[in-house]
Parts: C-alpha cells; structure tokens; sequence
C-alpha cells in the first residue's frame, strides 16, 4: 500500500471503521480509521497534534494534503521528494529508525512538507525535515537531517 493510495476520500459508506472529517480547505472528508497515521511527538511546531491522514485528490498531483484528525483546519501539502530530487535519501541519513517499528524499510515512505507559493516557481520544499512514515504500523516522525546541504525551503522548481 503506498501513501498515494492510503488514504483516498471515500464515498460515503456506513460503518464503525469510518470517520468523517470537515476541512475548510478539502471540504468534507470519510476516513477509514486504519488509515491515521501516528506520530507520536507530533509535527514540529504542531507537537500537540499526533493524529493524521494522508489524503490524495486526484486534481492537486504531485501534491497531497496531510491533514489533522484531531483539528482538521490543519493541513500540510505534501510531496513524495523522489522524483523531483533523486539524490536526496534521507532515510541513510537517520541512524535510528526505531521510533518508526520497521522490520522491513522498504515499508518506510518519504515525504516532504511543500510552501506553495502564489506562482508555481515559487514552491519550496522542506528536505530539511523530512517525514518518514511506516505504511504498515502507520507510524510516522518528522526527522531533521544535520546535513547542512538540505534546507528548509529548498526551491521545488529549478528557476
């Protein structure tokens, strides 16, 4: 299962399973509740917020939405970092991957928080802070790379 298919907006179903989530942004949203993602010590300068979801609308590609299940007013467009920078392997960098309970790191997705700008040339991307998330416990934790070659607001598109 990848992110890009994790956590589609569903069709409205019943069920204990599904949880309906309303966003001023992505509107309203039917969940599966196998699909939140726990990151324990929550996202920088959101640690109080440890529950989330990844959502895929299919207009917004290459971006997807991770938004909050606890304030759903907090969402962050994210990217799958690979095909715009395929150098960049954060995952060799981290020497502890514990918090994450991976047997297998090939279960690990990499994302990266984006800052869209008012044009598309001016996105930037954190690879700074990359965020790794095992897609099969669906566990998550933002990491900081010490590698001073990564930025916090590394252009998306080479100007």
């Amino acid at each position: 299962m990848t992110g890009k298919e994790s956590c589609k907006p569903e069709e409205k179903s019943s069920g204990g399973g599904v949880l309906n989530v309303s966003t001023q942004k992505l509107g309203d949203l039917l969940i599966k509740k196998d699909n939140i993602i726990t990151f324990r010590e929550g996202l920088f300068g959101f640690e109080n917020l440890k529950e989330f979801v990844i959502i895929n609308i299919e207009e917004c590609r290459p971006f997807e939405w991770l938004v909050s299940v606890e304030n759903p007013e907090i969402t962050f467009p994210i990217i799958n970092p690979m095909p715009f920078f395929t150098d960049y392997q954060p995952i060799q960098q981290i020497e502890d991957l514990a918090a994450l309970e991976a047997k297998d790191p090939k279960t690990i997705e990499t994302f990266c928080v984006v800052t869209l700008g008012g044009k598309p040339e001016n996105a930037t991307v954190n690879l700074k802070g990359p965020l790794l998330i095992n897609m099969q416990s669906k566990i998550g934790k933002q990491f900081v790379l010490l590698e001073d070659y990564y930025s916090l607001n590394h252009p998306l598109v080479k100007k």
